[in-house]
């Protein structure tokens, strides 16, 4: 007979939705509802795993001190991945400072993009609550969020509190599809090609100002479109604008994102604006907001005798490996098997779900729960206004990565007595 369990939070994208449910039956346990593709695929997972030291299998114990031996052997290790949730985060800037390492985590680029924007002038933004309930149009710059399923069905279609009407949806990308299913289609899409989303923000900010652009249209837009779309930006009451900066991947990509930062900036004069920054998965936005309470400092920090050190250029996991700058790798993806560890000339360390499969293993393999599945945690929604409790409706024996963590801290305290 199935057993239904009380809802739980979904741990595999930035919307982290709460209302996911599981039945366990004879067979096993599946998700009942509330789950997207995304999240019926990753919740599939073995309940142990098996250890391996030089692609060989090996006791938790022995891979413990073979992790041990590398990382303490290492002069500059980089920390990478950090897929996991806040008490992993927590251990691994612990071991970060020990061992002098570098954090970067593995979407360290898109983060990146977003951090120059409000490192330079701040930004105003909202969180998914104020969309669901207040938003009468949603601009979705450079994405459709199909790469968060259930964004429309969590933000856009519910009734809201005060009785707002569903409100308007306008993409702006270079190809729309029509998300996760056609009642969920813009309600105008704009074709503009991504890389041209500055042009386009920067123009909206002048033709705002009451400046003349002599320009037929800007990135294909014609300019009587591009009119009719801020008209019907200052007439909002609460609008939002959301892009995501993992899709925005060409040079200088901030500079679309300080457009728009600075566009809502400017239509706040007049009404009500707000950003959204999609995104925050693979517990993206909890690493940024772990390190930066503990080191004071976004991500992409190093530890020096001095304290933490923060050089987002030099830094980035992409330079650093190229340069041979780091000589280990500690590689945390605790959450999709897929987010393999990427080519180092160094020896690697793998923290990882049990069914990753590699197509060259790491020096050192250690199988780990997942956050939310097999472990209980707490992890931070995209719009970072909130840590939601992490249960673990598929417990199993694994070890979580801070438990992983502090054993191979152990057996480096034994090696140095």
């Amino acid at each position: 007979m199935a057993e239904r369990e009380n809802p739980f939070v979904c741990p595999f994208c930035g919307l982290c939705c709460d209302d996911l449910s599981r039945v366990a039956t004879a067979a096993g346990a599946r998700l009942d509802a509330g789950g997207c593709a995304r999240a019926e695929a990753l919740f599939q997972v073995p309940a142990q795993g098996t250890a391996l030291v030089r692609g060989q299998p090996a006791a938790p114990e022995v891979a413990y001190r073979a992790a041990a031996r590398l990382l303490a052997s290492a002069r500059r290790p980089l920390i990478g991945g950090l897929a996991c949730d806040v008490t992993g985060h927590r251990a691994a800037i612990a071991m970060a400072e020990r061992l002098g390492g570098v954090l970067e985590h593995m979407d360290g680029r898109a983060q990146f993009r977003n951090i120059l924007a409000f490192q330079d002038g701040g930004w105003m933004t909202t969180t998914l609550s104020e969309v669901r309930n207040r938003a009468d149009l949603i601009v979705l710059a450079g994405t459709d969020a199909a790469a968060f399923p259930r964004f429309f069905e969590r933000c856009v279609a519910p009734e809201s509190q005060f009785g707002e009407p569903r409100p308007r949806v306008v993409t702006l990308a270079g190809s729309v599809s029509s998300g996760p299913g056609p009642a969920w289609a813009a309600d105008l899409a704009i074709p503009c090609p991504s890389p041209r989303l500055a042009e386009v923000f920067a123009s909206l900010r002048g033709r705002l100002a009451g400046r003349r652009l002599d320009a037929a249209e800007v990135a294909g837009i014609p300019m009587p479109q591009l009119d009719a779309l801020l008209a019907s930006m200052r007439a909002a009451r609460y609008g939002v604008l959301a892009w995501n900066a993992a899709e925005l991947d060409f040079p200088r990509a901030e500079l679309a994102v300080q457009a728009m930062v600075d566009l809502v900036k400017d239509l706040n004069r007049d009404t009500r604006w707000a950003g959204l920054p999609l995104g925050g998965g693979d517990g993206g936005v909890s690493a940024a907001q772990v390190c930066a309470w503990q080191t004071g400092y976004p991500l992409r920090v190093a530890f020096a005798a001095d304290g933490p050190e923060y050089e987002p250029l030099a830094y980035a996991q992409a330079t650093l490996l190229e340069q041979a700058a780091v000589d280990a790798l500690l590689w945390i993806s605790a959450f999709d098997p897929a987010r393999l560890p990427p080519s180092a000339p160094c020896p690697t360390l793998v923290l990882g779900r049990a069914d990753m499969v590699f197509a060259r293993p790491p020096e050192i393999f250690i199988p780990v729960a997942v956050p939310g599945v097999q472990q209980a945690g707490f992890l931070h929604r995209m719009d970072a206004v909130v840590a939601l409790p992490l249960s673990a409706p598929a417990a199993s024996g694994l070890p979580g990565v801070a438990q992983v963590l502090a054993a191979i801290q152990q057996e480096m305290n034994h090696a140095a007595a």
